[in-house]
């Protein structure tokens, strides 16, 4: 259930766009993805996931978990994807 949330999230977050790659790695609760290019640029972010109360959640950093399926919260994964 995880992974298929993750991959439909990503799959979502970048269908217009192009020249992404990534790894997604499961382990334990936690989902990490690991960017390697982001928009043309090569990168090496890695963020992570976690379902919580039945909702995908992202963690930041700076922001601490946020649930993704609200749409305000998606701003924090583009903030810490472009940064």
């Amino acid at each position: 259930m995880l992974k298929e949330k993750i991959e439909d999230f990503i799959t979502k977050q970048f269908e217009d766009l192009e020249e992404f790659s990534y790894e997604l790695d499961l382990e334990d609760n936690y989902g990490y993805i690991n960017f390697t290019q982001v928009l043309g640029v090569q990168s090496d972010k890695e963020m992570a996931f976690k379902i919580i109360d039945d909702k995908l959640q992202y963690h930041s950093l700076s922001y601490g978990w946020k649930a993704i399926d609200i749409k305000n919260n998606i701003k924090y994964f583009w903030i810490d994807l472009l940064s």
